[in-house]
């Protein structure tokens, strides 16, 4: 299932850059593990998509403060009246009808508006900039996840070449031994059997050769992915698992403070959101108050080449004021929208309590698999010299005809499952170490 797992995922990363341009890429191949981390935090699809909403939070600031500065408007209208409309007259003045004005009308006008008080807008300035603190904390997270995942595929490519390259010893080994057996059988040495029993050890590591170098092109792919490049690109790993293995205490060193877990800042910024909501909702039982200047100037006109002559009088009009807008009574809604937001912050509070002692877990689970990932990589590493032992004596004693064929076929094979074992758990014991970094979650 992990094997089909990623085969989907590097099947929906091809799709994906089929969008890009390969000419954009980055001409680099060889990278060590910090190179790569670091490549991918630039590149990533996740991480670039995080801190574009980053962007669009600190965009967000500015258009929020924008609602509080000054606001100028310019018009022009045109009319033409087709068809004045006629008053009547009273007796005095001989009675009938009279049309009065002008067929042409022009208006420029210009208006300034000053928002002077409104508790929602300041309110919405600090919501804000709490958006934009989450956003910040969410590509913190982003580059942790990024730096983990690239690092652990990076581990399944040096553990994969490691397993290929143990393989071909294993195998060039025995083929040697296979071919001195059958040459014994057929100078009537040995039993038959003893030959076939060398032979499907041969094919069986083949097999399983011929299985971990389709495994480690997967790998690669993989690595390629979570580092944003096309996973079809040649790439290098010029770090070695020595080179980064790491001790227990250098780890222990790292110690866990929540209040500087990027994770729980992001769920307190959630959380003073929600206040500054049931703030802004309480605000909006408040007045606003604004302020407005308005000039203008119009043009009458009979005649149609007169509209827009600046030889003519054009009508001046000024104007300023302020405005009073008090919501008294809403039906009820408003009362109704604030228990909503209070209940919103309830549940943000309970999310941060709930996520602090989820970390505070997380954090010791991986603390504890650490420590077990290390003492089992030791004793797999004492187990191999062992096993080597035990197999490179058995050999002695078949070649000198005290062993079988049988018992050199249990050692051979009990010698490849415990340097199995021993990859396996150095490849634990790495990605464990990330896992830790992942739990104590600071960028």
């Amino acid at each position: 299932m992990r094997r089909l797992g990623l085969l989907v995922l590097i099947m929906v990363g091809s799709t994906a850059w089929a969008q890009v341009d390969e000419e954009k890429q980055d001409g680099k191949t060889a990278f060590s593990l910090k190179e790569a981390q670091e490549y991918a935090l630039k590149h990533a699809f996740n991480n670039r998509d995080r801190e574009l909403e980053f962007e669009k939070a600190k965009r967000t600031i500015n258009e929020t403060r924008a609602i509080g500065l000054p606001q100028v408007s310019a018009g022009l209208d045109f009319t033409d009246n087709l068809q004045l409309q006629k008053q009547p007259l009273p007796d005095e003045f001989g009675g009938g009808f009279a049309a009065f004005g002008t067929q042409f009308q022009n208006t420029a006008s210009i208006s300034l508006n000053q928002l002077i008080f409104d508790g929602s807008y300041f309110v919405a300035l600090q919501a804000s900039k709490v958006v934009k603190e989450g956003a910040r904390y969410d590509v913190q997270r982003s580059e942790i996840e990024v730096r983990r995942d690239v690092a652990q595929a990076y581990y399944g490519v040096l553990v994969t070449k490691e397993t290929i390259e143990i393989i071909k010893e294993n195998v060039e080994s025995l083929q040697k031994n296979f071919e001195e057996t059958r040459a014994l059988y057929e100078n009537g040495f040995v039993e038959e059997q003893d030959v076939d029993q060398l032979e499907l050890l041969v094919s069986g590591l083949n097999n399983t050769l011929d299985r971990n170098e389709r495994q480690y092109t997967l790998a690669k792919m993989l690595l390629n992915f979570n580092m944003g490049r096309y996973i079809e690109r040649e790439i290098e790993l010029t770090d070695e698992t020595e080179d980064l293995l790491v001790t227990e205490e250098v780890i222990q060193e790292s110690a866990f403070n929540l209040d500087a877990n990027v994770n729980f800042k992001y769920v307190k910024a959630l959380e003073r959101g929600a206040t500054l909501s049931v703030k802004n909702e309480k605000w909006k039982y408040a007045p606003t108050v604004s302020a407005f200047a308005r000039h203008g100037q119009s043009n009458f006109q009979d005649d149609f080449s007169s509209t827009w002559s600046f030889n003519e009088f054009w009508v001046p009009s000024t104007a300023i004021g302020a405005s009073l807008k008090w919501d008294l009574f809403t039906g009820l809604r408003r009362n109704a929208v604030t228990q909503k937001a209070k209940l919103d912050l309830e549940k943000a509070t309970l999310n941060r309590l709930q996520t602090g002692n989820q970390l505070t877990i997380q954090y010791e689970q991986a603390k504890s698999d650490y420590e077990y990932a290390f003492a089992n990589y030791n004793t797999t590493k004492r187990n191999v010299e062992l096993s080597k032992r035990i197999r490179d004596k058995t050999r002695i004693k078949y070649q000198e005809g005290i062993s079988s064929s049988l018992d050199l076929t249990q050692v051979e094979n009990q010698y490849f499952e415990i340097q199995q074992n021993y990859l396996q758990a150095l490849q634990q014991l790495l990605n464990a170490k990330e896992n830790l970094d992942a739990a104590i979650g600071q960028p």
